[in-house]
């Protein structure tokens, strides 16, 4: 349906506000936003409010038929041709009571005199039709209230470039009003909102809701089609429309689904207008797109990833470049945003991302231990990596704790492992520790006293004393048999308490005693 003042349409009007008037009400209420009158036309317009008081200014004189305070509508009619100004108001209700008043020449809201035409007869009253206007047939410039008066003024003659204000008031009664211009003046050309095509679109969020983003600026060349001092505004009602406030970015997701838009050309000199309509419809994709989620590549080997979604749909249009008709799987080796745009046999389209992240084996800084403590040795595995560690000792049975207690002396290997999966780190780990006591009596048990281990440190040397500090037997890392309890001339030691040194090639320098029994 195409709203243009070459057709009767019904506009309600309200009250409005704008920002692109600053301070200022604006409203076809008010005189300085006075709907102008256009080529040879018909329109209809329903009141409501009476917008800002202009009779309180001093250039203004109120109608002398009537107070006009109820529901009131200003048009302005600038005449391009000479002729006679006249016209039909014809309110929708027979029970209304319509009156109006005209002012002019004059192009100054604030500068309006006296009214030259003013009508307030109650057609009840008078017993005559709710029809009222401006005729050739009558010669009187003023009637009422009440019963005084047919409804009809005199019309005016008028000349091209003058400009005219029409006050028009609902007195009594509900309903709108359309008006005939029906003399023979001339006004400005009617601009023409030319119809353009509805716009359909497929919501493309990995989201379904029915909303997506329109390109309204496409349609204006098409909707203006050449012609001249024109601007093209968007609105999501008839009244913005009309009134020509709230106007739509360009660029517009919808509101609701389907969706009405309204669309006004105006021309910028005359500010006449035309409004027309197009319908917004959102198709909602059969597409269920889905990307596997939370990916890692591990840097420190050649693995990659297979990104796939759903077969069977028209086309596939990944991110990396890549696209075909049954391309629904990629390989990627690298981290970073992933995207799928499919398009189905309907020619919708969705979108689903994914994020490919990066990750590392772990590293051991270091390991701590504590030693010669018999079987009471700790272990502190001291790591880092880009995620969550787990632990573990001699075998992948992996634990969140780094700290193992209770340790023997012997050959170890720790192990850590990144919850990302991407590797195990390894070291091994050496704990010396020595018997407390020996038995040299060849029964084939603790025969021999030696440092666990010692063989891992082939420089190290061990130094063996009795109680006055005489120096007994040093042995070195390949004396792994270690001491028979002998003295240098091979006869055998007494039962005693005897002490040790120990010295390692990286500095670690260790002290103890033990004893020696028969």
């Amino acid at each position: 349906m195409k709203y243009s003042p070459t057709f009767i349409i019904y506009i309600l009007f309200y009250l409005f506000t704008t920002p692109q008037i600053i301070g200022q009400v604006m409203s076809a209420n008010d005189c300085e936003f006075a709907i102008p009158i256009c080529g040879s036309s018909n329109f209809g317009l329903e009141p409501d409010g009476v917008g800002l008081d202009e009779f309180s200014l001093p250039g203004n004189t109120a109608p002398p038929c009537y107070t006009f305070n109820n529901n009131t509508i200003w048009l302005s009619m600038t005449i391009v041709a000479s002729g006679v100004l006249a016209f039909d108001i014809a309110p929708d209700n027979p029970e209304a009571d319509y009156d109006f008043a005209v002012y002019g020449p004059t192009t100054d809201c604030t500068n309006l005199g006296d009214s030259i035409r003013c009508s307030s007869t109650n057609p009840q009253a008078a017993g005559i039709s709710a029809l009222t206007g401006l005729s050739t047939d009558e010669v009187d410039g003023d009637e009422g209230p009440g019963e005084d008066g047919n409804g009809y003024l005199q019309a005016i003659d008028v000349i091209a470039g003058e400009t005219y204000f029409l006050l028009i008031d609902r007195a009594l009664g509900s309903g709108g009003f359309s008006i005939e211009m029906t003399g023979t003046a001339g006004f400005p050309e009617q601009p023409i909102a030319n119809a353009t095509t509805n716009l359909s679109s497929c919501d493309m969020v990995v989201g379904v809701d029915g909303y997506t983003l329109y390109d309204l600026g496409a349609l204006v060349s098409g909707i203006e089609n050449g012609q001249a001092n024109i601007s093209t505004t968007f609105h999501t009602s008839l009244n913005d429309a009309n009134l020509n406030i709230n106007s739509l970015d360009e660029l517009y997701t919808n509101t609701s689904n389907p969706q009405t838009i309204y669309y006004r050309v105006t021309n910028t000199i005359s500010r006449c207008s035309d409004i027309n309509q197009l319908e917004l419809t959102t198709t909602l994709p059969t597409i269920n797109v889905t990307l596997p989620q939370d990916l890692i590549i591990c840097t420190d080997t050649d693995d990659a990833v297979v990104l796939t979604t759903k077969s069977g749909y028209s086309f596939y249009e990944w991110s990396t470049g890549e696209s075909g008709p049954s391309l629904n799987s990629i390989t990627v080796n690298e981290g970073g945003i992933y995207r799928v745009t499919v398009t189905d046999t309907n020619g919708c389209l969705a979108t689903a991302l994914t994020t490919v992240y990066t990750s590392q084996a772990p590293s051991i800084i270091d390991v701590l231990i504590t030693q010669f403590n018999q079987n009471d040795n700790t272990i502190t595995i001291v790591a880092t990596g880009e995620n969550e560690l787990s632990y573990a000792l001699n075998s992948p049975t992996f634990a969140e704790d780094n700290v193992f207690k209770g340790v023997p002396g012997g050959v170890y290997t720790v192990f850590v492992q990144d919850s990302s999966g991407c590797g195990i780190a390894s070291q091994q780990v050496i704990i010396l520790d020595y018997p407390r006591f020996f038995t040299p009596n060849n029964d084939g048990v603790n025969d021999r006293w030696a440092i666990s281990n010692i063989e891992n440190f082939p420089n190290a040397v061990t130094r063996i004393y009795n109680r006055q500090g005489i120096l007994i037997k040093q042995l070195n890392a390949k004396d792994t048999n270690g001491w028979d309890g002998t003295n240098k001339y091979g006869r055998p030691l007494y039962s005693d308490d005897y002490w040790f040194s120990l010295q390692l090639e990286n500095g670690l320098e260790k002290r103890g005693h033990f004893t020696l029994k028969r």
